[in-house]
């Protein structure tokens, strides 16, 4: 009686493991997609849309991911050159006022002189540009932070502060002095303007072209001028981006309620089978007696 009861318990809960993966098996994920009609922009790659007056430009498609541009030509760009006031006044970063390469200066940060009664380190007001020179042609030495040209008159050797020799140019910025410098990543003279100077680094502000890229990724959303779209690829060709994003939640709400679904089956199809190894386990016990 044992054995025959056990057996019917073990074919139903097999029968129960079984159904439970069948629906496992030939249930059909849903996919987030979205209609052509309902899509606010249907793109390909090389295309120009604009998104409230920003003019964006799909550069890349392919295999459900993308990139579109958006190319600011009005930009407020920076860029910072080092100089420590404290180094070798040559220590800091070359600065090209022209094209060529001699046109090149190199950066040294002016540090002033704190007061006796001054524990704070006085912030500096001013840095140097000096001429790149050739060193066989001039000797620049340092004293007490300052650069000096090494110049010999009738046999004697003197000391000459490098501002005051004509043959090398220096040139002497502040905060809010205009400066026109080559841009070697732009290839081109830009006109900026000095909005910082620390005892480190300089920075200087200018306008340029600046290039923001956008990630497109299938069933994922991509913020644009602030908007924020859902982004479907129906093919490796197109792309279709929609505003409706209640309906593109929806469906991601519906392969999430999918998945707890499937997961749930999962579990009685597994706790099932190991209830019926069990129960077969024990009706193929001796019954004692």
């Amino acid at each position: 009686m044992q054995f025959r009861a056990g057996i019917l318990y073990v074919v139903l809960f097999v029968v129960v493991a079984a159904g439970a993966y069948g629906v496992i098996a030939t249930a059909e994920s849903p996919e987030v997609t979205i209609d052509e009609a309902n899509a606010d922009y249907v793109l390909e790659a090389g295309d120009e849309f604009e998104v409230d007056g920003q003019t964006f430009n799909v550069s890349e498609l392919g295999a459900g991911t993308g990139t579109v541009e958006y190319v600011d030509e009005e930009a407020v760009l920076e860029v910072q050159w080092e100089g420590q006031g404290d180094g070798d006044w040559d220590g800091g970063d070359s600065v090209f006022l022209g094209e060529s390469e001699d046109d090149e200066y190199h950066l040294m940060i002016i540090m002033p002189e704190a007061a006796e009664d001054d524990e704070d380190e006085a912030e500096p007001e001013e840095f140097l540009l000096i001429e790149a020179v050739d060193d066989d042609e001039f000797e620049i030495v340092q004293r007490e932070g300052e650069p000096y040209v090494v110049v010999s008159e009738d046999g004697t050797e003197e000391l000459v502060h490098v501002t005051d020799v004509d043959e090398i140019d220096t040139q002497v910025y502040q905060e809010g002095d205009g400066i026109e410098f080559y841009d070697d990543e732009d290839e081109t003279m830009v006109d900026g303007e000095v909005t910082d100077i620390g005892t480190e680094l300089v920075t200087v502000e200018y306008i340029g072209t600046e290039i923001d890229e956008y990630d497109l990724t299938n069933a994922e959303t991509v913020t644009l001028n602030d908007q924020e779209f859902g982004v479907y690829f129906p093919s490796d060709e197109q792309v279709y981006l929609t505003s409706d994003l209640d309906a593109f939640q929806a469906q991601h709400d519906e392969i999430e309620d999918h998945g707890d679904r499937v997961q749930g089956l999962w579990w009685v199809a597994s706790l099932a089978a190991l209830t019926a190894i069990v129960i077969a386990g024990l009706a193929f016990m001796p019954v004692r007696g």
